[in-house]
């Protein structure tokens, strides 16, 4: 875990190197509907699972340098003002869902609950994608919700966050996949190397070691203040503690076969920690 180098400025520093360097950005949708994309290129997402302010922190940033990207809202944090307000900067607005968590495993359940929050979101925005919560607290992966013959589609979505990322039947993508959860980015990039600090994130954008990225970054991961910049470290440290207690226990729930198997959008997330770890 990274103490230092998420505050705003540290973001700011990554837009900034990444135009200077030539990086196209894309929102999930704009590279999804895309038939060919700039080189090189990043595909920007937020999760905005708490902060709502930071969010908008960010979006400004990213607007100021006609930077465009995906913000997705959990039901708790979704605010049509706000929504309304980052659309309106040219990012993108999508549906952060945690349905079938949300009634615990209830897969028909779970859809209605997903139609009727999505067409809730868009009575403000406009949602052309989502992407699943990770749900930490809870045993069931959101993306289980798809393991009938329904898809993304079938609610006039262009396609789930992973979508992008497009697995080969080897489990590998062309992009190369960077998140900032637990404050770490945790990667590895050829030609550069180990891919730990916002630093080294700079860095490789500086020698455009990869010319095709995926980039997460969470709003609340991010300091806009000085009191943030203390208390964030500290909430981290606390709810990574809690995440890998709670994740002990649900790996023993699924390996006791109480839970299904991923469907293939889990399992895309995880062949991409797989891919990684193996560089």
């Amino acid at each position: 875990m990274q103490l230092s180098g998420f505050n705003l400025s540290d973001y700011e520093r990554i837009l900034d190197i990444g135009l200077d360097a030539g990086y196209r950005f894309y929102t999930l949708a704009d590279y999804l509907e895309s038939d060919t994309v700039d080189e090189p290129h990043v595909v920007l997402r937020h999760d905005v699972d708490r902060r709502v302010g930071n969010a908008l922190a960010l979006a400004s940033a990213e607007a100021d340098r006609d930077v465009t990207s995906t913000y997705y809202f959990r039901t708790n944090t979704f605010s049509p003002d706000v929504a309304r307000r980052i659309e309106s900067m040219g990012h993108e607005v999508g549906y952060h869902y945690e349905d079938l968590a949300k009634t615990r495993g209830d897969v028909e359940e779970a859809h209605r609950r997903f139609g009727t929050n999505l067409d809730s979101f868009r009575e403000h925005v406009d949602v052309r994608t989502a992407c699943a919560h990770g749900s930490p607290l809870s045993p069931h992966l959101n993306t289980d919700m798809w393991k009938d013959a329904r898809t993304a589609a079938d609610y006039g979505l262009l396609g789930e966050a992973y979508s992008a990322l497009e697995f080969d039947s080897r489990g590998e993508s062309d992009l190369l996949y960077l998140s900032d959860t637990g404050r770490d980015w945790d990667a590895t990039m050829s030609n550069f190397g180990a891919i730990r600090s916002t630093d080294d994130v700079v860095g490789a954008l500086e020698s455009r070691a990869c010319s095709s990225l995926y980039v997460l970054a969470h709003p609340s991961r991010w300091a806009v203040s000085g009191l943030q910049t203390v208390e964030r470290p500290c909430w981290d440290i606390a709810a990574e503690a809690g995440k890998v207690a709670a994740s002990g226990a649900h790996s023993a729930q699924r390996a006791s076969g109480r839970l299904a198997e991923g469907t293939r959008a889990a399992r895309a997330i995880r062949s991409v920690v797989t891919r990684v770890s193996r560089e």
